[in-house]
């Protein structure tokens, strides 16, 4: 029964469905080896609108169970409406988890990634950066809490140099994340980003997204997730805000 109220649900809803893979922050030996997980979506309309929606989602994750794990992300989402294409991006992240101290509460972290974006005018954006994590509570009944601190340097090449000039800047890294699990296998993340430049505070860019997973039946789940991103000094012709809300489905192995 919980499987068809699902599955309705996921056909009733008006959001769209954009690959999206977990923001769950991970612990070093919660799930030894190889993991990961698999989202993808196909979505079509004609008639009086003609809207096409195509998107991949993958995670794949190392743990190695005592100091250390590495962990990749890799997103695409490809989309028009009416002839006119309105999504045209790819993203990928790759990091790298090691414990300082015995508990694992503290843990270094390095990282690099890559993205672009067309309809944001951004040919690349590359980024590599590290810092410390520190897990602040550890609880069953009220969950996991991190907080991140460290610095990140981006290069930003845009397709018209001319009108939005290419980018170097250094950026501070904060975050705040938070995983609950519940119901046995229900989970709700929470990962929230503020990233101000180093010489101009007031340039930043920060993001929150939230995100509640549910199963459905075996390793397929239903992920809900809301996600506001702001962009305090955005290219020319870009809006500052961005909103979305996304339904995927995740295979989770």
């Amino acid at each position: 029964m919980r499987f068809i109220f699902l599955f309705f649900l996921l056909l009733s809803t008006s959001t769209s469905l954009f690959a999206l893979v977990s923001i769950a922050p991970v612990d070093i030996g919660s799930k030894n080896g190889i993991s990961g997980n698999v989202s993808g979506s196909l979505s079509s309309k004609s008639g009086n609108t003609q809207k096409d929606d195509y998107s991949l989602g993958c995670r794949l994750q190392y743990d190695q169970g005592i100091d250390y794990l590495a962990w990749g992300i890799f997103t695409y989402d490809y989309g028009t409406s009416n002839g006119t294409k309105n999504e045209d991006k790819t993203y990928a992240h790759v990091r790298y988890i090691h414990a300082i101290d015995e508990n694992k509460n503290w843990t270094g972290e390095l990282f690099v990634q890559s993205e672009r974006d067309n309809i944001k005018s951004i040919n690349a954006r590359s980024l590599t950066g590290a810092g410390l994590r520190w897990r602040f509570f550890n609880a069953d009944e009220w969950g996991k809490g991190y907080i991140g601190m460290g610095g990140l340097f981006e290069k930003i090449n845009y397709a018209n140099p001319q009108i939005n000039p290419n980018e170097e800047n250094g950026r501070l890294n904060s975050y705040l994340a938070y995983t609950k699990s519940f119901m046995t296998s229900s989970k709700l993340n929470y990962l929230g980003y503020f990233q101000p430049k180093f010489n101009t505070p007031s340039d930043y860019v920060s993001s929150q997204t939230m995100e509640l997973i549910i199963p459905i039946f075996g390793s397929l789940n239903l992920s809900l997730t809301a996600k506001y991103s702001y962009d305090s000094h955005p290219p020319i012709g870009v809006v500052k805000e961005d909103k979305a809300y996304i339904t995927s489905l995740l295979w989770v192995f």
